[in-house]
């Protein structure tokens, strides 16, 4: 494991300021929402009138209307991101995969339910589902950390009263 990634070396601690520490363990998300806006797009677009694209505002034909090369790119770049993701937080967050099970199953479910065609669950929710289990994983484990560190410091002074009781 090389320096820049390992959370505990204080040499990188000190290397990121405090408060923009966050940024550097989520740069998959905002990529992954992306991505996921564009697959949602590609699909309803052509589930709706199939191969009909559209003319208009080159800008908003870009992300919603996108073109079926930016629909391979987009799918691409969201599986290396989810990838990326998973495999550098899994050793730090052991229900990462309960947390995307449950997730992704509610939203297939949920697909389900309203009727979506099968297109729009696995390249419209999905996605999304994905990018929510994300950010339940770093917020799951954030909290889970500041319970621990708070019940470390709760222990230690019980510790220090004992030692100087006793």
């Amino acid at each position: 494991m090389n320096i820049e990634s390992n959370p505990k070396n204080p040499r990188m601690r000190d290397s990121v300021p405090a408060p923009w520490r966050w940024i550097s363990e989520v740069p998959e998300i905002p990529i992954s929402s992306l991505c996921s806006v564009v697959t949602w797009q590609y699909t309803v677009q052509n589930e709706a009138v199939p191969g009909h694209h559209g003319a208009g505002d080159a800008a908003e034909a870009f992300l919603f209307r996108p073109s079926p090369g930016l629909m391979l790119v987009s799918c691409l770049v969201f599986g290396c991101c989810v990838s990326s993701f998973a495999h550098r937080r899994q050793s730090q967050d052991p229900f990462q995969i309960v947390v995307y099970l449950a997730l992704l199953g509610g939203a297939a479910l949920t697909g389900y339910a309203v009727q979506a065609n099968v297109h729009l669950i696995l390249l419209g929710y999905l996605p999304w589902a994905t990018c929510a289990a994300m950010v339940f994983s770093i917020s799951g484990h954030s909290v889970y950390r500041c319970l621990k560190s708070d019940a470390a410091k709760g222990r230690g002074d019980d510790e220090e009263k004992a030692r100087l009781l006793g």
